[in-house]
C-alpha cells in the first residue's frame, strides 16, 4: 500500500513539474491561488473543511458582488446608449408634419390636418424622450465645446417648442398660423441638431464640406 502511494505521489510530482515547465512563467488568472489553497488544506487536515468552506463563501461573495456591479453598469450602459435611438422619432415625425403642413396650405382637408396633429403629438413625445436620454447619456454635465453646447441646448429648445406645438394642435381653437410659426422653426432646428449630433459622433466636418 505504501509503495502504491509513493508511486502515485511520484507520478503527481512528475506531471506537475512537466506542466510547470510547459507553461513557463505564464500566469493564468487565479490558477496559482488554487494550488496554494489545496496545499494549505492538505498541510492542515484538521482545518481543511473549515478553510475550504470559508474560501468558497468568500469567493461566492466576491463573485456575487462583481455580478451585481456588472449588472448595474450594464443597465446604466444600456440607458446611456438609448439616446441615438430615440432621436430618430422626433426628427422623422416633425419633418413629416412640416411637409404635410405644406400640403395643408395648398389644399386644406380634415384628413391632412388630423395627420399633422398626430405627427406633432408623436414628435413632441419623442423630443422629450430624446432630450431625457441625452441627459442620461452625459449625466448632469454642462461642459463641452461649442458643438456640444449647441447640441445640448438646441435639443432642449426643440423639446420645449414641440410641447408648445402639441398644445396648440390639441386645442380645437388653436391658430393654424401659430402652429406653423412653431412647426417650421422646429423642422429647421432639427436639421441643425442632426448636423451637430453627427459632428459629435463622427468628428468635426464629418460631411466633408
Amino acid at each position: 500500500m505504501t509503495s502504491v502511494l509513493r508511486f502515485f505521489a511520484s507520478l503527481v510530482l512528475f506531471l506537475s513539474a512537466t506542466v510547470a515547465f510547459a507553461h513557463g512563467d505564464e500566469k493564468h488568472g487565479g490558477e496559482e491561488a488554487r494550488p496554494a489553497a489545496s496545499e494549505v488544506a492538505h498541510a492542515q487536515p484538521g482545518h481543511d473543511m473549515e478553510a475550504t468552506g470559508s474560501a468558497a463563501i468568500s469567493n461566492e461573495a466576491v463573485e456575487g458582488h462583481d455580478d451585481e456591479q456588472a449588472q448595474s453598469e450594464g443597465i446604466i450602459g444600456v440607458l446611456k446608449s438609448l439616446h441615438p435611438a430615440t432621436v430618430h422619432f422626433p426628427i422623422a415625425l416633425f419633418l413629416m408634419a412640416a411637409l404635410t403642413e405644406l400640403f395643408v396650405m395648398s389644399h386644406r382637408t380634415p384628413e391632412r390636418e388630423a395627420a399633422v396633429r398626430i405627427m406633432i403629438f408623436g414628435g413632441a413625445a419623442g423630443g422629450v424622450l430624446a432630450a431625457l436620454f441625452g441627459w442620461i447619456h452625459t449625466g448632469l454635465w454642462f461642459g463641452g465645446d461649442f458643438v456640444m453646447q449647441v447640441h445640448r441646448w438646441n435639443g432642449m429648445l426643440i423639446a420645449v417648442l414641440g410641447i408648445a406645438a402639441a398644445w396648440i394642435a390639441y386645442r380645437a381653437s388653436g391658430s393654424r398660423a401659430a402652429l406653423r410659426a412653431l412647426l417650421f422653426p422646429i423642422a429647421a432646428l432639427l436639421i441643425v441638431q442632426g448636423f451637430m449630433g453627427g459632428e459629435l459622433a463622427h468628428g468635426l466636418n464629418h460631411l466633408k464640406l
